[in-house]
């Protein structure tokens, strides 16, 4: 019930639109099940010989409310869909705003393909919700009392307490079994999230499952994957199977249950009678829609679950109430002014470990980074050089120790101008199914080809901004990826506070498809720019141009503490 009132106010905003749809399907539904009840009192008046209408009077009638029924739901899915898409879209975006500051932390905790499929699918499938949930139960509420109501005052208590009865049982059979549609809807959740995350895991890792011949047991993984997804689609659609069949017993049992009494009450009241048996299938279309809604509805509203449990987990870093302004750096470098000897970034006995790791990955790791200079950070996997890149772009806060930026802790300095200052480049960058320019104005939307250029010389690209480069870039090579990518942060880096100067790089593995000449080539672009860098790199010989290299080993610094540069 909670993520049901959560629903309803989050659609308020569109309440008029939904007050609309909702009219329109009661008028509607109300017209489709006159069709049936004029023509059965028409009849029934004929055999009693009390006709009102001659038959072209009835046809012309029924031509009418066959007309209108079809406008008013034409109208009713038009206002519909219009107020479902408008509150999709306002709820991607309130979906982002709150899961942009638990990245890249939150697809690291949860994966990134479950992330996906909770922020796109299980947005989607809360349309089921706006569009076909709120209009078709008012009018399943209304359109029964209409009837009931209509039946008492034409064919006597009796013949309206059986068409009560069925009507009523219209409203109990699409809900049997409910506690276990929800039970099967979160477990199908869960299920869709293991097998997204599982084929976009062995997509990755590809390479690495083909040449360990492991493609069979990773395939038997996905396998039983999807028996646990079919069994829980099989038992979900047993339980609508017998809703349906139950519905169906309802309807023709139902008419004639309520032309039995009815006759049997005051068979006088003929037409009275037959209108109210026509009822029970005319207001069946209105009432069919709870046994869709029976099956769709725990599904929506496990994702509405699960949407608001992603969206309403806690940053892993805290952001100070009121942040310290990060002082302006002079104009020679990130140092501010009148204080060269301040560091543009610093780690100060760091120690830093994942959540349910006991030991931790960084050891009272330090790193001073001067002014416009280069430190290079080496080491062998696992030894914690990427997160030292985590911790300077403050995607979560260390155990014990300070990182600072020109001197003031980022505790102090909040995120948002912490990333301002902190520029990264990964080794696998995310690049657009579009041209070198577009990618590179990602970074800066206004940037002129004159401003594209100069990044793309920093970076020792020649490629050309018309280019296009295919999805993920896969039309350039690992190289041409990686200081594509340099490009960008370069021009993104240059709308910090001072510059390029004013920035923190951190290459992360960011020239590891590069040969050993290009590496020192592109070292050198970036340190001209004037920024003060930080390269990580597996290798050594890619730190050729480095003012002074730490090595990491079991997250702690080989060879004794780093002397300031």
């Amino acid at each position: 019930m909670t993520d049901l009132r959560w629903l309803l106010a989050f659609a308020a905003p569109a309440r008029a639109v939904l007050a609309v749809s909702a009219l329109a399907r009661i008028l509607g539904h109300a017209a489709s099940a006159a069709t049936l009840a004029l023509p059965a009192g028409a009849i029934g008046a004929s055999l009693v010989g009390s006709a009102v209408l001659p038959v072209t009077g009835v046809v012309a009638v029924l031509v009418v409310l066959a007309v209108a029924s079809g406008v008013l739901r034409y109208l009713e899915q038009l206002t519909g869909h219009l107020a479902a898409f408008r509150l999709l879209g306002e709820l991607r975006i309130w979906v982002m705003e709150r899961v942009l500051p638990q990245a890249p932390a939150v697809t690291d905790a949860g994966g990134a393909a479950r992330v996906l499929d909770v922020a796109v699918r299980d947005v989607d499938r809360i349309e089921v919700f706006f569009a076909h949930t709120i209009a078709p139960a008012i009018s399943a509420v209304l359109l029964p009392i209409a009837a009931i109501g209509l039946t008492t005052a034409t064919a006597g208590v009796p013949t309206a307490l059986a068409l009560a009865v069925v009507l009523a049982a219209g409203w109990v059979i699409p809900f049997l079994g409910r506690r276990r549609d929800r039970e099967t809807a979160r477990a199908l959740g869960r299920t869709r999230g293991d097998i997204t995350q599982h084929v976009a895991d062995s997509l990755r890792v590809r390479e690495v499952i083909l040449g360990a011949g492991t493609v069979a047991e990773r395939l038997a993984g996905l396998r039983e994957l999807d028996d646990r997804l079919g069994a829980a689609l099989r038992a979900r659609s047993r339980r609508a199977g017998v809703r349906h069949g139950a519905t169906a017993l309802r309807l023709w049992g139902g008419a004639l249950l309520v032309l039995v009494v009815g006759l049997s009450a005051a068979p006088s009241a003929l037409p009275a009678v037959l209108m109210a048996a026509a009822l029970v299938p005319g207001i069946a279309t209105g009432l069919d829609t709870l046994e869709r809604l029976a099956v769709s509805l725990p599904g929506g509203l496990e994702a509405t679950r699960r949407v608001r449990e992603l969206a309403g987990a806690a940053p892993l870093v805290a952001e100070p109430t009121s942040p310290t302004v990060l002082p302006a750096p002079s104009p020679h470098g990130t140092a501010p002014a009148g204080d060269p000897r301040t560091p543009a970034a610093e780690l100060a006995d760091v120690t830093f470990r994942y959540p349910g790791r006991p030991a931790p990955v960084l050891d009272v790791v330090s790193l001073h980074l001067a002014p416009g200079r280069v430190v290079g950070v080496t080491g062998p996997t696992g030894s914690g050089k990427s997160t030292i890149a985590r911790l300077l772009q403050r995607h979560r806060d260390p155990e014990t120790g300070s990182v600072s930026l020109r001197g003031v802790n980022v505790l102090r300095l909040g995120s948002a101008q912490v990333r301002r200052t902190v520029a990264v480049v990964d080794q696998e960058p995310f690049l657009l199914d579009a041209t070198v320019a577009e990618n590179l104005r990602l970074a800066a939307p206004s940037a002129t080809d004159a401003a594209l250029h100069e990044v793309l010389h920093m970076a020792c690209s020649p490629l050309p901004l018309e280019r296009r480069i295919g999805p993920r870039g896969n039309a350039l090579s690992g190289g041409e990826r990686q200081r594509l990518a340099l490009a960008r942060t370069l021009l993104r880096a240059s709308r910090a506070p001072g510059g390029i100067a004013g920035s923190v790089l951190v290459l992360d593995e960011a020239t590891s498809h590069q040969d050993p000449l290009t590496q020192e080539r592109v070292v050198a672009g970036v340190q001209s720019a004037g920024a003060s860098t930080v390269v990580i790199a597996h290798r050594p010989e890619a730190l050729r141009g480095a003012d002074h290299v730490i090595h990491l080993e079991d997250g702690q610094v080989v060879g004794g503490p780093q002397p300031p540069t």
